[in-house]
Order: structure tokens, then sequence, then C-alpha cells
């Protein structure tokens, strides 16, 4: 009765810690971890605001939505996407910031988002793409 008991705590544990690990972010909104892996631009803009500020290496601005669909569909086509991972993310009343590696055959991004929910829809205010020294 006593290794019923263990094997029961032990199954329980493993499945309340995957569970824990299954939560989706609160952080980014859904679909744009997997908007990235597949370089889904159209579904990415989807969580852009109205106007952006995307951050590129050599391109920095404040563009429309459209802008910004155009701008980071090109940075896919030049640096098709072999891995991504939001590797932190953080929190503080409606905004949130999330960190991400991208990797592409040609190198390694950092992808930072600075996001703000307005209470019904969390949007991206901010895009940042760095390259990453190897």
């Amino acid at each position: 009765m006593n290794l019923r008991k263990q094997l029961f705590f032990v199954a329980f544990s493993f499945l309340t810690i995957g569970l824990l690990f299954a939560q989706k972010s609160e952080v980014i909104p859904d679909g744009v971890v997997k908007a990235i892996k597949t370089s889904d631009v159209n579904e990415l803009a989807l969580s852009f605001n109205d106007n952006i500020e995307i951050v590129l290496p050599g391109k920095t601005g404040v563009y429309s939505r459209s802008q910004a669909e155009m701008i980071i569909k090109d940075f896919f086509n030049r640096q098709p996407v072999k891995d991504f991972a939001i590797i932190h993310e953080g929190k503080k009343e409606n905004a949130s910031f999330a960190i991400g590696n991208y990797s592409s055959d040609s190198g390694n991004f950092r992808f930072t988002f600075l996001t703000k929910s307005d209470g019904t829809k969390v949007l991206i205010h901010q895009l940042r793409i760095e390259k990453q020294d190897e």
C-alpha cells in the first residue's frame, strides 16, 4: 500500500510540474512564437500595435502595422528561421517584455518585445532585433 502512495505521489508531481510549464505566456500574445517559428508575418502582425517601433541592424523607426509587416517579412526572407524560443519574460502592471533567441543559417539574433495590455488584448509596441556575436 505504501508503494502505491509513493507511485501516486511521483506521478502527481510530474503531472503538476508539466502543467505549470505548459501554461501559456501572459507576456507574449498567443500565436507570436508559432508565427516567428513559421515565418508567418501576417499572423505576427496581428499582435502589432497600430504604430510599432522596429529596431533592426541598419534600420530603426516607428512604423505603421503594414509597414512593420513588410520590414519583418524582409527580415524573415533574408534570415530564414531555424529555431526560435523565448528565454526570458517579465511583467509589471500593463507593460511587459520578453526576450527570445532566433537562429538562422547566417547567424543568431536576439528578439526583444515590449508589450502593453489595454485590458483586453496584449499588443507589441516595440520589436528589437539584434545580431548576436557567435
